[in-house]
């Protein structure tokens, strides 16, 4: 697929430069009815890095926990192809799940660190994000996930700690420690729900954390139905889909570094590089 010239932001105080479209890898290779096909989900990343995106979003417990191994062949391919580890940023999120039930604590994070380095194959991670808690006393505890992700940083195998939920209070509270370097938030800032912009994105500016923007077109219609259909009929008259509407709208905050894309099939990430090149008027 050919390269795309590419916008790059800055994410926030971490200094990584990023394309404003990531790759989500929550759904690579999937075919609906929950099967996955995990040669096409090598193909599909493949594809994204060959348009020059450079940001790569994954979990220990996305695709029942393939995801990671996914994304790991994915890239030792992608190096055997001549290109560089190091020109890309890697996000991988921590888990709670059956073979990590303590995943919060001090031990269960240094565990998650060491298996997800090893599905990845990789030696470090530029992003590491602590994923969907409910509650935030075992990450924040003395030894908490946060005292070893720091340990993590200090010694180089993370570069940057992040935070991935939607609770906007738990995004605050994190920031607010001084400890966290970037904010994952998901279906809260988009053509129908804005609601991140005074839940976390205004707190996120003034510490200087990168916040990357996902789900961007989930539920949209669940979300506002009457809305959507407004916006529907908008883009209808003007032949336009209500999702590439959306994905102009969301890059305009040039507050949020990246807006990660699910992709499921090499041709999504094509769709996706023409609804970029849409003029909307």
């Amino acid at each position: 697929m050919a390269e795309y010239n590419w916008e790059k932001r800055i994410l926030g105080r971490t200094g990584f430069e990023v394309t404003v479209l990531g790759i989500g890898s929550a759904w690579l290779g999937h075919q609906g009815q929950g099967k996955y096909d995990f040669d096409q989900g090598v193909e599909t990343l493949i594809a994204g890095l060959e348009t020059g995106i450079n940001l790569v979003d994954t979990s220990d417990n996305y695709i029942g926990g393939e995801s990671e191994a996914v994304v790991g062949r994915a890239l030792e391919q992608w190096r055997v192809q001549g290109n560089r580890r190091e020109d890309l940023i890697l996000s991988t999120k921590l888990s709670v799940y059956g073979s990590n039930p303590n995943a919060f604590s001090y031990d269960g994070a240094m565990f998650g660190l060491e298996q997800s380095l090893k599905r990845l194959r990789t030696d470090y991670l530029d992003i590491f994000l602590v994923h969907d808690p409910t509650d935030l006393t075992p990450v924040l505890a003395d030894r908490g996930a946060l005292a070893a992700l720091l340990k993590a940083k200090e010694e180089g195998t993370i570069r940057a700690i992040g935070l991935g939920c939607r609770p906007h209070e738990f995004h605050r509270t994190c920031i607010e420690t001084g400890s966290f370097d970037v904010s994952l938030t998901f279906r809260d800032y988009n053509l129908i729900d804005m609601t991140a912009e005074t839940g976390m994105l205004e707190t996120a500016t003034v510490h200087n954390v990168g916040v990357l923007n996902a789900s961007i077109n989930a539920a949209l219609d669940d979300q506002d139905p009457e809305r959507a259909r407004q916006l529907a009929e908008w883009c209808q008259a003007r032949d336009l889909d209500l999702s590439t509407l959306n994905l102009h709208f969301c890059l305009r905050d040039k507050r949020f570094a990246s807006i990660l894309i699910g992709y499921s099939r090499p041709v999504r990430v094509a769709q996706n590089m023409k609804a970029l090149s849409v003029e909307i008027n």
